[in-house]
């Protein structure tokens, strides 16, 4: 394994805490996670939420609410989220654009997402997404928008945007992290795609945070472990991050991280939690199943098991463990 924090100060590169000294800190506490267990992950299906050749706005912002509050164990996902985030919060959404569509957020979550922040008392102009570049926004099918009306819609690439010249370290992780994430934004929700990856094998939740750090090419060797796990861990992650929204209307098993559509199908389905490894170690199961129904190897055969899972658990950021996750919400 290369020794990437004498690499890094060789190079003679400025180290920083991984937690810039310029985020903001929201008025709300981050979330504590029970490493005993159980672990919440909600996952919603309504096989009636597409619409022609979209889907029905309505039915998308029922199947988002019951998530987020399913996540949080509240009676609403309202709730839920005034646990964890205050009025004067920025929230920062990190997108998962990379397939392009039907692959990406669908645009009935994201502004079902907006709706439920905006009710739960954030300003509409405090609301940030957010991809690696401005070519990725676009490629997801939304609008850049850098401060017009609405949420704003940026990438790390957005002029005045960039990322930290000092580089930060997390295990075997050395990388300069977004300024959105450590500058513009006090909270953080990330919203992934449920599909498979072909070098992490799951592609959902934590490796969308690959989006956050300068250099994610770097950090894909031994399938991605033990990087995903090293990435979770920046304590500026960890303490902004209050949820990890899976957008699955369209899912893909195989083929990832790009869009291949003989391996796609309708889950029609929202997946939330507050712990991101037990949400991934879900995502992981039904990816499994959904391969084993097309006649596809699993995962471990194809050497593409995500052992990065299991490390985000020995690191205490998660739960790994089936028996001590409880699924909510299917039916």
């Amino acid at each position: 394994m290369i020794d990437r924090r004498g690499f890094i100060k060789g190079m003679g590169l400025v180290l920083c805490s991984s937690s810039s000294a310029c985020a903001k800190k929201g008025k709300k506490a981050a979330v504590a996670r029970n490493l005993k267990g159980p672990a919440r992950v909600a996952v919603v299906n309504d096989h009636g939420v597409r619409k022609g050749s979209g889907f029905d706005s309505a039915k998308v912002s029922s199947l988002l609410q019951k998530a987020i509050a399913g996540a949080f164990g509240t009676e609403d996902a309202f709730g839920g989220l005034r646990k964890v985030i205050g009025d004067d919060d920025v929230v920062g959404i990190k997108l998962n654009c990379l397939a392009g569509p039907p692959l990406s957020p669908t645009r009935e979550l994201t502004d079902a997402l907006v709706e439920v922040l905006v009710k739960v008392g954030v300003k509409t102009g405090n609301i940030i997404f957010f991809e690696r570049s401005e070519r990725d926004i676009r490629k997801g099918g939304f609008e850049v928008n850098k401060g017009g009306e609405g949420p704003l819609f940026i990438g790390n690439d957005t002029s005045g945007i960039g990322y930290e010249r000092e580089v930060a370290i997390s295990g075997e992780v050395g990388s300069c992290l977004s300024r959105v994430l450590t500058r513009k934004i006090s909270v953080l929700i990330n919203l992934g795609v449920l599909k498979d990856h072909n070098l992490a094998g799951v592609g959902a939740g934590m490796k969308n945070l690959f989006g956050v750090i300068h250099n994610p090419n770097k950090f894909h060797e031994n399938y991605c472990d033990p990087f995903v796990a090293d990435v979770l861990a920046f304590d500026v992650v960890q303490e902004k991050l209050r949820l990890t929204i899976i957008d699955a209307m369209t899912a893909q098993c195989h083929g990832g991280p790009g869009y291949l559509p003989g391996y796609t199908w309708q889950f029609d389905g929202v997946i939330a939690s507050t712990d991101p490894v037990a949400l991934d170690r879900v995502a992981w199961d039904i990816l499994e199943k959904r391969r084993a129904e097309k006649g596809l190897k699993p995962l471990a055969k194809e050497n593409r098991k995500p052992k990065w899972i299991r490390t985000a658990a020995r690191k205490k950021l998660g739960i790994d463990d089936m028996a001590k996750i409880e699924i909510v919400g299917q039916g």
